[in-house]
């Protein structure tokens, strides 16, 4: 009998989990909220109720969740969530394996979304990949010679914190200048607001029927697709910011592509064409040219893919 793996995305708003076949093929889904200020034996008691419900439970090989967040993998501990705030130093494998019968492996959520894309995007033919997710962060995930690298300590592929200006606006993390707060959706979003309260795009403030709060990245793409060049320009801003550490994250891996993911990466071209040009201006002539950057076509599959087979 083929094993099967059950993935699990464990978000600050949703929990999705799905079973998942050897190749990376999804043949059952179940997604149900989750409170960001939930503690972890509600939202763990949630997940296994929810799996036990699913008709191939009893067939499953293991158990794989991805977490954002600060991730002891040889432990299987959440060492910290942003996502999360309840979370810290939370030994997540041990207790979910009293609970389910069978092993179970944890990891960073742009990690597991960087399996998934090797299996998903690039069918594992590949040996060095990056994934970007760009959503309210920015993560990145590496996969190195067929394996994912996580570095010394499980942190490595943190593009998001790469630092784009050492005297830029203050990031969460507590650095300032990461290519996090210059592309991460709530602050695409702030700088849209600011451009509309100044009169500077009135398709925009159109399109939200003048509730300049409701503007997102998903407001700033119509606006863009529309005609409306302060919404293009925006994009066109994040795309060469992007590309520059893309460029160098390029120089310094080597990988065949580099896969974008997220909510941000549905803007599409917009984004897409001024991350290569400001690439292909700026990175080594030859990895650049053996590299190629695609948005992910299975966006949505990737994190659960990816945690399932974790196991695998």
């Amino acid at each position: 009998m083929a094993k099967l793996y059950l993935g699990i995305d464990l978000g600050g708003t949703q929990v999705k989990l799905a079973v998942v076949s050897a190749k990376g093929e999804i043949l059952e889904t179940n997604t149900f909220p989750n409170n960001a200020g939930s503690i972890p034996e509600k939202i763990l008691g949630e997940i296994v109720a929810h799996a036990q419900r699913m008709k191939n439970f009893k067939k499953l090989a293991g158990t794989g969740i991805g977490v954002a967040g600060d991730i002891d993998q040889s432990k299987g501990v959440v060492r910290f969530s942003p996502n999360l705030t309840a979370w810290r130093n939370i030994p997540l494998r041990t207790m979910l394996q009293r609970r389910l019968p069978h092993p179970i492996n944890i990891d960073n959520d742009a990690n597991v979304a960087a399996l998934g894309a090797y299996w998903l995007e690039a069918k594992g033919k590949v040996k060095n990949l990056v994934c970007v997710t760009l959503g309210t962060g920015v993560g990145g995930g590496l996969v190195c010679e067929g394996k994912l690298y996580r570095g010394t300590t499980g942190s490595a592929g943190e593009i998001g914190h790469m630092v784009l200006d050492p005297n830029g606006p203050q990031c969460n993390c507590g650095s300032r200048g990461c290519i996090e707060r210059y592309v991460g959706a709530p602050y695409l979003s702030l700088e849209a607001q600011e451009l509309v309260k100044g009169g500077k795009s009135k398709i925009m403030h159109k399109l939200v029927g003048g509730n300049i709060s409701a503007i997102t990245p998903a407001v700033i793409a119509e606006a863009a697709n529309m005609g409306d060049t302060i919404a293009g320009n925006i994009w066109r801003q994040a795309g060469e910011r992007l590309g520059i550490v893309l460029a160098g994250v390029i120089n310094l891996v080597n990988p065949e592509i580099i896969v974008l993911a997220g909510g941000v990466s549905r803007a599409g071209n917009l984004i897409l064409k001024p991350i290569k040009d400001t690439v292909n201006e700026r990175a080594f002539r030859t990895p650049v040219r053996a590299c190629r950057i695609i948005i992910s076509r299975y966006d949505q599959k990737l994190g659960v893919v990816g945690a399932a087979l974790l196991v695998k």
